[in-house]
């Protein structure tokens, strides 16, 4: 984090430390590059897509018409193996109990494969047909349909105990399709495992003899004593390859057959025939008897095609790598490649060209604003053909003539504070005089025992020092109440027996600080307007007390009293009078909305200022 951090850091001071010029130059490398590149990309995934989806029609149509041929292929042979059983002369040869020698056994196996080339003439679709009973394999000699007969003539008491022949007997007659297996394996002839795959491999058909023939206009069933042969066709898979090689080639391209168990039938590398598939798109993508799917073939994308047929329920699958199908797309991407280099080369040209433009004035400001820096106030920028320059270079001189004058005005300012403080100087003579004439008066009070005078000279020149040596806003709490009880001590003296002062300062901590004199026009306001009616009897109280974070100091009397609307009129509008106004305004700007006033009265019963502030130490 913190490194991305620095990194973004650099890149900020980097950018705000470039020159004019090599900023508009990459942005207007940026306009170009981003909408070009972002066009290309746009073009190569529209390219792609609509390649793919004339790929997925084409892949899908040659799937469906491979599959279409396949069936026909296969639907003839169910076909002719309908009419082989159907055949008398078939019935009649097996009508019969089992061979007692061999000479029977070869006249019979010589007619079987005589009837078996009436229907299967075609060499080039099979790799052997055969009828199979428990005792027997016939037509395993040497026939049209096989060109090594007497290597995979099926073993009878093999095929007898392997699985095919167990669900060919469950079918009862209706013809079952086995997807590639090992007949050496499955038969138990292991001493030809040896042998190369491809004859080793084989898919097959096969049904019971189940059918009653018509024979001489009447229906004859098998006899339950006869044992009823078998037909076994087995092909090489071979026999799919030859209708998938016409095919137009795709580099990398293939075709290949999975049972609906996902049990391999053919396949471009033998190594795999009869294995289980391991993509396991039998299970994931085949929905329905035909699509096209995107799916993963070993590191790379593939586009599949498939169809199922609708003879032995396999499905065909063509494959076809995605790389394949969007090879020619770079030379569309190099094609976008070179045209964003000439549009961003151009770029930089035009760019270069109109930031020299607008440079060319802003030099000239920078050049007039270093003089101005050296303190050559009198420079004039001449009138620029833009608006935005003009505006610019005439702000600039705008500047320097009020420079100018603001230069004047300070000279003449400081001139004028070095007299005021001369001044000053010399009005400090003024209280030093009145304080020794004060403290000569006190000292002829005190020689005729006047203690009285004196107590109010005292305090008048307690609170003409607090006031004229003091220039802070903010005073010490102590101050300021020292202070307020000599004003108090003089107004007393003023109204003899008229009223009395109480202060109720309630543990409150050292080094309190308040604004100055803020208590003073609420206790002037107390004593001139509440205390007017009274002759004698007139009370004063001044208390302050903590609570909280907050102080809050009260000024209460026994006065008149003060009507709601007057109340109202004085806290609501800028209203009271100029000492209670000022005392708002001072707490206002002080402290804002953490300090206020608050007044309560009765007529006739008396008034209670309240003023709370933050409670802050010195």
């Amino acid at each position: 984090m913190s490194r991305t951090r620095l990194t973004n850091r650099s890149l900020r001071s980097l950018w705000r430390n470039m020159k004019l010029r090599t900023k508009l130059i990459l942005c207007f490398a940026v306009l170009i590059s981003v909408p070009s590149v972002t066009n290309a990309v746009i073009n190569y995934k529209t390219s792609s897509r609509i390649i793919v989806r004339n790929a997925e029609d084409s892949i899908l149509e040659i799937v469906k018409k491979k599959t279409e041929i396949s069936d026909l292929m296969l639907d003839n042979i169910e076909s002719r193996t309908v009419d082989l059983i159907s055949d008398p002369d078939l019935f009649n040869l097996f009508d019969r109990q089992k061979p007692q020698n061999d000479y029977e056994l070869l006249q019979m196996d010589r007619k079987a494969t005589a009837i078996l080339n009436k229907y299967f003439r075609s060499g080039q679709d099979f790799y052997t047909v055969q009828l199979v009973t428990s005792y027997y394999t016939f037509g395993g000699g040497s026939t049209a349909f096989t060109s090594n007969s007497s290597v995979v003539s099926v073993p009878p008491q093999g095929f007898v105990h392997s699985y095919i022949y167990q669900k060919i007997a469950e079918a009862k007659g209706s013809l079952l399709w086995f997807p590639t297996y090992d007949w050496t394996r499955i038969f138990g002839q292991p001493e030809f495992g040896g042998m190369d795959a491809k004859f080793r491999m084989v898919f097959s058909t096969g049904r019971l003899l189940n059918i009653s023939p018509i024979i001489d206009s009447m229906s004859r069933s098998w006899p339950q004593e006869v044992e009823r042969p078998v037909l076994l066709i087995n092909f090489n898979e071979d026999y799919y390859r030859q209708y998938m090689a016409q095919t137009p080639a795709v580099k990398g391209a293939y075709f290949y057959v999975v049972s609906r168990e996902g049990q391999i039938v053919t396949y471009p590398d033998n190594t795999r025939l009869g294995m289980t598939d391991d993509n396991s798109w039998y299970k994931d993508q085949f929905n329905g008897t035909s699509g096209t799917a995107l799916v993963k073939d070993g590191k790379g994308d593939a586009l599949i095609g498939y169809a199922v047929s609708g003879i032995t329920g396999w499905t065909t699958v063509y494959v076809v790598p995605y790389r394949q199908l969007l090879r020619n797309l770079p030379t569309v991407s190099y094609t976008d490649m070179i045209i964003t280099l000439l549009l961003l080369l151009l770029s930089v040209a035009v760019s270069y060209l109109i930031s020299s433009h607008l440079t060319k004035p802003i030099k000239k400001i920078m050049a007039a604003i270093q003089l101005t820096g050296a303190g050559d106030f009198s420079t004039k920028l001449p009138d620029q053909s833009q608006l935005e320059f003009r505006i610019l270079v005439k702000r600039y001189n705008q500047m320097n003539e009020r420079i100018l004058e603001l230069i004047e005005a300070n000279y003449t300012s400081t001139r004028r504070e070095k007299e005021a403080e001369m001044l000053a100087l010399n009005l400090q003579l003024n209280p030093h005089f009145l304080y020794n004439t004060l403290n000569i008066i006190n000292w002829m009070a005190l020689e005729r025992e006047e203690t009285g005078i004196s107590q109010m000279i005292v305090s008048l020149s307690t609170m003409l020092q607090y006031t004229v040596n003091n220039g802070q806003e903010d005073v010490l709490l102590e101050d300021d109440l020292n202070w307020l009880r000599s004003y108090t001590h003089i107004m007393g003296k003023r109204y003899a027996g008229v009223f009395a002062v109480e202060y109720e300062i309630m543990d409150l901590p050292a080094g309190i600080v308040v604004p100055k004199l803020f208590l003073q026009p609420i206790v002037e306001n107390a004593i001139i307007h509440s205390m007017e009616p009274f002759e004698q009897g007139g009370r004063i109280r001044i208390a302050g007390r903590k609570y909280g974070e907050q102080l809050h100091f009260t000024v209460s009397d026994n006065g008149s009293g003060i009507p709601q609307e007057q109340i109202d009129d004085m806290m609501n509008r800028d209203g009271g009078g100029i000492g209670l106004r000022n005392v708002k305004k001072r707490l206002n700007l002080m402290y804002g909305n953490l300090a206020g006033l608050q007044i309560q009265s009765e007529v006739g019963a008396g008034t209670t200022v309240t003023v709370f502030i933050p409670c802050e130490a010195g």
